[in-house]
């Protein structure tokens, strides 16, 4: 006997409603029954039905299929079973073509038939609601089997991506800034760095040359005197949307605050100075370090890898499509 599994019964004579609601309330599913067509609507967009029992003529003749077209788009996991007093070989084809599970004649000898058809439906439910969590897991372990693949590439080229970022690397660095002080003292703490830093002293210039050069990390003042610094960064990554920023102001206590592709992603505050933009522009080259390896190592999984990459990439597209 089926426990305590949700029916609805969109049947319009009451009569046959409470025959129905008799009939399935003995095999123990919970029955909720609809009068009209606007009440079966309601109660779809309340709840959840497993199943539901249609009259073909629920709401005039053939209108049963409106219903079910209604359930299909507001409840599609929903399995669909079909009555009808009278022949009609189009609805048939119609009803069948949308997904009905199967198709009952309203007559006394076709009872059996009934209950089989709606344990048919029950067992199609629960199996959809099993497939879903299935195809999800599989995915998941799909993924993570990439990831684990990939971390094993990394530590056969040369270990965690990590270690000793930065190193060796001459990023092109871009400040933008009108404090010449400021700029001094930035370009003494640069010193020893091997990076190829350059210099503008205003925010037109700034774009200017951010626009003919790629820059891979660019550096602006807030208070500039003739555009807004913001204003700036983001103008230099539209063009160059590989470029990292750092936008920096000494105004109250400042803050300074990492972009990407325009946007803010990272906050400081208060803002040291110098020193302070010194130590977020080395982050920056880590991550730039960092961002270079992991590119390597994928390009060598690719090359390595290539044919299982094109049937990883099937599999999943077909796996996705079970789950639309």
């Amino acid at each position: 006997m089926v426990q305590g599994e949700e029916l609805l019964i969109a049947e319009p004579a009451e009569r046959d409603r409470k025959a129905l609601r008799k009939l399935f309330d003995t095999e123990g599913y919970v029955c909720t029954a609809a009068t009209d067509p606007a009440h079966a609507r309601d109660l779809i967009q309340r709840k959840f039905f497993p199943v539901a029992l249609i009259d073909l003529d629920f709401g005039g003749v053939n209108e049963g299929m409106a219903l079910i077209q209604f359930i299909h788009e507001h409840s599609a996991p929903t399995r669909i079973v079909l009555m009808a007093a009278r022949r009609s070989f189009d609805a048939a084809v119609l009803a069948l073509r949308t997904g009905v599970v199967d198709i009952v004649n309203k007559r006394p000898e076709e009872v059996e038939h009934l209950r089989a058809a709606v344990r048919l439906a029950v067992d199609r439910s629960q199996g959809g609601h099993k497939q879903g969590s299935l195809v999800r897991e599989v995915k998941a372990v799909l993924d993570d089997s990439l990831k684990i693949m990939l971390t094993l590439q990394r530590r056969a080229h040369g270990g965690d991506s990590t270690s000793g970022a930065g190193l060796g690397m001459k990023p092109a660095i871009l400040i933008i800034d009108e404090d010449q002080q400021f700029l001094q003292q930035t370009a003494n703490l640069l010193a020893n760095q091997p990076w190829e830093v350059s210099v503008e002293l205003s925010g037109g210039s700034g774009l200017d040359r951010a626009s003919t050069f790629s820059f891979q990390i660019i550096c602006v003042r807030d208070e500039l005197s003739d555009l807004p610094g913001q204003m700036v960064l983001r103008s230099a990554q539209a063009q160059k949307s590989h470029a990292l920023g750092l936008l920096y102001s000494q105004l109250g206590k400042g803050r300074i605050d990492r972009y990407e592709q325009g946007q803010s992603t990272h906050s400081d505050a208060p803002f040291r100075g110098p020193t302070h933009l010194v130590e977020r522009m080395n982050a920056l080259v880590g991550e730039l370090a960092s961002m270079r390896e992991e590119r390597r190592y994928l390009q060598a999984f690719r090359n390595e890898h290539g044919t299982f990459l094109k049937r990883f990439a099937d599999l999943k597209a077909r796996i996705e499509s079970l789950s639309e």
